[in-house]
């Protein structure tokens, strides 16, 4: 499911248990949750790089290679989530 998605999905989930937020409380909700949402998914990145890179401690060029890689693709994922906004 698409992060974006995600973040929809929880400000809905919270207008319907609290129906008395204005839609601009609801607009700040929803910028709230997408930053939560980015964050765990900057989180869950880094921790796979840091597990990868740690399986590959014997050979330093591959495991650089992997962390430039994984930077680039979390580089971009977070460009593409600051877009959705």
């Amino acid at each position: 499911m698409p992060l974006k998605e995600i973040a929809a999905n929880a400000v809905k989930q919270i207008a319907e248990q609290a129906p008395s937020l204005s839609d601009a409380d609801r607009a700040i909700v929803a910028k709230i949750v997408e930053k939560a949402v980015v964050d765990a998914a900057v989180s869950a990145s880094q921790r796979c790089a840091h597990i990868v890179g740690s399986h590959f401690e014997h050979e330093e060029d591959k495991a650089h290679q992997l962390a430039e890689r994984l930077k680039l693709e979390e580089t971009a994922l977070v460009a593409n989530l600051m877009g959705m906004r």
